[in-house]
């Protein structure tokens, strides 16, 4: 076979015997900073630190670099670190990370002075919210076999990894000097750098690079497209979690730690979220009850189903990529908190916290004596995709739109509101299309976690639009707590993942949603307007594509 399987029975020295009580930490390394955080064996935060992440920006381009990644991952693991440390795990954004035939950094772009040009020679990783790769995503989309576009909600998306890789060759064709010798996944990067071990998590290259959990890479798809060198995509694997071996004497020295460390199989950043926050005890109740809803400046909805679904315009099912025994469906927005940001740093008051945009909402619903606050927004509408649709049209092309802006009425506090609105119903859209596909996922809350956690509008304005509780874990650091559950796993205080995701996890408090039959039919009415204006934005796109089609080789040439 083209691929094997890694699977190891490792004996661990018994926990504890090091004098002090046993720790480990979870490295998450998100679109800004690196964070670690170390964590007892019941799931509890000691301490955490943090460093800021360099990210250079140029039209669709996103790019930073794996050497200062990995020095700010150091960073952080050396301020929380006690001498009880027996494992560690990683998890990070979807980025992919190039080397060359030495394992150094491989540039991914130019630069045109020379000033730029050594810039360049510094990045090398292709951030996962760079566009750059569109057009090879739809290429790709079109000549992929049916076994990987079902996985994919009928689309490869151009935040993948093989549309990127595809198009760094094609960029650096005339340049003999650009010659990689291995793609990673961030994840598994740092994992290497760890360990030595170029063994990639399940969930990256399952969920990143349309790698099939038993059939192993389609060779016939990617030696069409990829005939350079398609095996530095990676040929070992294993689930997260999995013991990958002990820390290098090189990186015990980087990071801290005792050279004996456990390192462990990692996850997307997102996919940590979910093995931090939905695995709590509840009688009556499973993880696969739950929907994990890991919201910071994209957001993924994932949750489990004992079996497969195939959802259009959602990603999966994905065997093992989470959580071993289950499969994955992920859904996602490709802008969540991005979209509050934007409209913040252009829109609204500069000065003005979303508390005070909050607060202001609160008076102006006292004001107006309305019943709710989300009354507010019924003459503002807005569709949120200002970096195209993840999920569930899965149209990277899509573009934002805003209804029911004047000047006598309009309070810019209203169209943030309105905007939280849009990313509860396109929650709910996405939820809608996997009802639609299977009868037998029972999903009964919405676990919330990442930055907009701390948002209370958005976590009321999700129970009310979903009628559906809404979960805030105990852990205000879910992401960073599902790499810890992960190392846990891989230093063996726990017999599976599973077990340790109900042991160190908890909830820490439930909304509700409304019962008020106003505020429900409102949410209901507001959903049917939010649908309709995504599939108008479709429309008027075709209609213009039409007009222009007989005078342009390709109507995108205009954008």
């Amino acid at each position: 076979p083209a691929c094997t399987m890694r699977w190891m029975t490792v004996m661990v020295p018994p926990l504890g015997a090091w004098g002090l009580a046993p720790t480990v930490i979870g490295v998450d390394v998100g679109t800004q900073s690196a964070r670690a955080g170390l964590f007892s064996m019941e799931g509890r935060m000691l301490r955490s630190a943090s460093a800021k992440i360099t990210t250079y920006r140029e039209g669709d381009r996103v790019e930073q670099s794996s050497e200062e990644i990995w020095a700010a991952c150091c960073e952080c693991v050396r301020a929380v670190a006690d001498g009880g440390v027996v494992g560690l795990a990683f998890d990070a954004t979807c980025s992919l990370v190039v080397l060359d035939e030495a394992l150094e950094p491989l540039r991914v772009s130019r630069g045109e002075e020379d000033e730029e040009e050594e810039a360049a020679r510094r990045r090398n990783v292709v951030v996962w919210m760079d566009h750059r790769a569109t057009e090879w995503a739809r290429t790709l989309t079109a000549a992929a076999p049916e076994a990987i576009t079902r996985t994919v909600g009928g689309a490869i998306s151009p935040e993948m990894e093989l549309p990127k890789i595809r198009w760094l060759y094609e960029h650096f064709a005339d340049d003999e000097r650009w010659s990689p010798g291995q793609f990673f996944d961030l994840t598994d990067y740092l994992t290497w750098r760890a360990t030595g071990s170029l063994t990639r998590s399940l969930c990256t290259v399952v969920c990143k690079w349309t790698y099939d959990r038993r059939n192993g890479w389609n060779t016939d798809f990617l030696s069409r497209f990829f005939p350079e060198r398609a095996e530095l995509f990676g040929t070992s694997f294993a689930a997260p979690g999995s013991r990958l071996g002990e820390l290098t004497a090189e990186a015990a020295r980087d990071l801290g730690l005792d050279p004996s460390t456990v390192v462990a199989a990692g996850a997307i950043d997102a996919h940590a979220g979910g093995i931090g926050s939905i695995g709590y005890e509840e009688a009556g109740e499973s993880f696969e009850n739950r929907v994990a809803l890991v919201a910071g400046t994209s957001a993924c909805h994932m949750f489990s189903s004992l079996e497969p679904v195939f959802v259009p315009g959602v990603w999966g099912p994905y065997e093992d990529a989470m959580v071993p025994g289950s499969y994955l469906i992920e859904g996602g927005q490709s802008a969540a908190g991005a979209l509050l940001d934007y409209l913040k740093e252009r829109v609204l008051p500069s000065s003005a916290s979303y508390d005070d945009l909050n607060r202001r909402l609160e008076e102006m619903r006292e004001a107006r004596r309305l019943a709710d606050v989300a009354l507010l927004a019924r003459d503002v509408h807005v569709d949120p995709d200002v970096n195209g649709n993840r999920s569930p049209l899965a149209d990277p092309a899509k573009r934002a739109a805003v209804i029911g802006l004047a000047f006598a009425e309009s309070d810019p506090a209203v169209l943030y509101l309105a905007a939280c609105q849009a990313l509860a119903y396109q929650t709910r859209h996405i939820l809608e299309a996997v009802a639609r596909e299977s009868e037998s996922i029972d999903l009964r809350k919405l676990v919330v976690s990442g930055g907009l956690a701390a948002n209370p509008l958005y976590l009321r304005t999700h129970a009310d639009a979903l009628d559906m509780p809404v979960v805030v874990p105990r852990e205000k650091e879910p992401v960073l707590l599902g790499s810890a559950v992960l190392a846990a796993t891989a230093a063996q205080a726990y017999p599976d993942l599973p077990t340790a995701m109900r042991r160190m996890t908890a909830c820490d408090r439930l909304i509700e949603p409304t019962r008020d039959p106003l505020v429900r039919a409102y949410h209901d009415a507001k959903f049917a307007v939010f649908k309709d204006m995504a599939r108008h934005a479709l429309q008027y796109r075709a209609t213009i594509d039409d007009a222009l089609r007989p005078f342009l080789d390709d109507v995108d040439d205009v954008q």
